[in-house]
């Protein structure tokens, strides 16, 4: 399976997709977010196909907005899949220091579904 890379730009995140790993870093606030993750939701589907033993997804957004959060949320949905299966799944959540309305919407969509995620709070010194 090919790798997806999106280079990140002002207000649309860095995707890097591997047998794997799942990337998501920079900001989401993008006029039609179904576009720009349409990429993504393809290549998630093929990727559910035959997922890798070990799912590794990544989020450290600086900022998402709800339509972006909305996208999110369906990829995280689909990628749930992979917890029915004897593979696993982790997702890591970061959010910047104090940010506390990242890490609530991590929480929320945590509660959601059917995976634990693990929290990450980073500096303004932390590489990506």
């Amino acid at each position: 399976m090919n790798d997806l890379i999106i280079e990140p730009k002002d207000k649309s995140p860095g995707i890097d997709l591997s047998n794997g790993i799942l990337l998501f870093h920079g900001r989401s606030i993008i006029n039609d977010p179904k576009v720009f993750y349409d990429p993504v939701i393809s290549w998630v589907k093929k990727y559910l196909g035959s997922p890798a033993e070990i799912t590794v997804v990544t989020i450290k957004l600086e900022y998402i907005d709800s339509p972006s959060s909305i996208i999110l949320f369906q990829i995280f949905k689909m990628l749930e899949k992979i917890k029915k299966t004897d593979m696993i799944l982790m997702i890591n959540w970061y959010y910047a220091y104090g940010d506390i309305e990242m890490l609530e919407l991590g929480e929320i969509m945590q509660g959601r579904l059917e995976v634990e995620f693990d929290f990450y709070e980073f500096g303004p010194n932390d590489t990506q």
